[in-house]
C-alpha cells in the first residue's frame, strides 16, 4: 500500500536522494561538488530540502567537516536499495548485465576469489562483478549500509542481520625460497625465525600483535624486516630470493609461488581465523537476481 503523505509535500524526489547519497559518501558538499561553487550551492540546496521534507537533520557540521546523522544514514541505506532495485529493472528492461560487487582483503582476492570467479561469469555471462579490496570491518559496514552486495570476512565480524556462509580457514605459513633454504630450518622453524630476514603483511596491527604474541609463547622470535600493505606484496619479495615470508596457507596454489618450501610451525595454528562469505539479506530481496549468484558464490569460494 503506497501512503499518499508522501506525495502531499514537495522536496522528496530521485535527484535529490542521489545528491544526498553522493554527499554522504563523499565526506561532504564541496568534495562531492567539486570546485563549482553553482554546483556546491544547488547540493546544499537539494539537501536543505530533503531535511524541511522529512523534519529531521541528516547531515551535522563538525568544525570543517559534515557528518551524516543517524536519520541521514538510514536514508542513505534506504535510497541505496531502492537505486539498486531500479537499476536492476532498468538492466532487465534494456537487456543490459547487472552488477555485483564482492568486498575482500587483498590475500583471498588474489589468492582465492580470482582464480575462481571466472567460472562464476561462464555461469552467468549477463552478470558483471566488482571486487573490492577491503577489511574485514569496512566490509561488514558496507554490508549493513547496502553499499556491497557480497563479502568475505571473518566471522566474528558478522553480525545481525547479516548472514553469513562458512567458506574455510585463513591459515598461515613460513615460506621460504631456495636462495634461504636449508633442511634444518624444517626441523628448526624457530631457529629460521631468527637468523632469516622475513617480510609479512604490516598494516593489520591487530596479525602483527597476534604474530608477535604467539611467537613470544613458543620461544620464538620473528625477525621482521619488512612490513607490506598487504600479503602479495610479502610474497613478491620472497620471489626475489631476499626475503623469506609469512603468507596465508592458500598462497601455495599460486603457480608463482610454487618454488617457495613451506613449513607450519604448529604454534601457528593460534592465528588460524575462520572466514565467511557474508550478505544482507535485505538487500537480498530487493535484488531479486541475486540468489542465484550467492549460491554460485558458496560453492566455488570455499577453501
Amino acid at each position: 500500500m503506497i501512503d499518499e503523505k508522501l506525495f502531499q509535500m514537495r522536496g522528496l524526489s530521485l535527484d535529490r536522494l542521489r545528491t544526498f547519497m553522493s554527499v554522504a559518501e563523499a565526506g561532504g558538499i564541496a568534495k562531492a561538488a567539486g570546485s563549482d561553487p553553482v554546483r556546491q550551492s544547488q547540493f546544499s540546496r537539494q539537501i536543505g530540502e530533503l531535511e524541511t521534507y522529512f523534519g529531521v537533520e541528516l547531515l551535522k557540521r563538525n568544525g570543517k567537516h559534515l557528518l551524516v546523522t543517524e536519520a541521514g544514514r538510514q536514508l542513505a541505506v534506504v535510497a541505496r536499495e531502492q537505486f539498486s532495485g531500479l537499476s536492476d529493472f532498468a538492466a532487465f528492461c534494456r537487456h543490459l548485465p547487472r552488477r555485483y560487487s564482492l568486498g575482500a582483503g587483498d590475500s583471498l582476492l588474489h589468492w582465492v576469489v580470482v582464480p575462481r570467479i571466472g567460472s562464476l561469469i561462464k555461469t552467468l555471462p549477463e552478470a558483471i562483478f566488482v571486487l573490492k579490496n577491503l577489511r574485514s570491518r569496512d566490509i561488514a559496514d558496507q554490508l549493513l549500509d547496502s553499499q556491497l552486495d557480497f563479502g568475505i570476512l571473518r566471522q566474528a565480524r558478522v553480525q545481525a542481520p547479516l548472514k553469513g556462509s562458512i567458506l574455510g580457514d585463513v591459515r598461515y605459513s613460513l615460506f621460504i625460497p631456495p636462495a634461504l633454504w636449508s633442511p634444518k630450518w624444517k626441523k628448526d622453524p624457530n631457529a629460521a625465525l631468527k637468523e632469516l630476514p622475513w617480510a609479512t603483511l604490516g598494516t593489520d596491527g591487530e596479525f602483527v600483535e597476534q604474530l608477535q604474541e604467539a611467537a613470544t609463547k613458543a620461544k620464538a622470535s620473528p625477525n621482521l624486516r619488512l612490513l607490506t600493505e598487504s600479503f602479495p606484496q610479502a610474497a613478491r619479495a620472497a620471489l626475489t630470493g631476499q626475503f623469506a615470508a609469512i603468507l596465508p596457507a592458500h598462497a601455495e596454489a599460486d603457480p608463482l609461488l610454487r618454488s617457495l618450501h613451506r613449513i607450519d610451525p604448529p604454534w601457528m595454528g593460534k592465528l588460524h581465523r575462520q572466514v565467511v562469505l557474508a550478505w544482507n539479506p535485505r538487500l537480498m530481496r530487493i535484488r531479486a537476481h541475486s540468489d542465484e549468484p550467492l549460491g554460485l558464490l558458496k560453492q566455488i569460494l570455499i577453501f
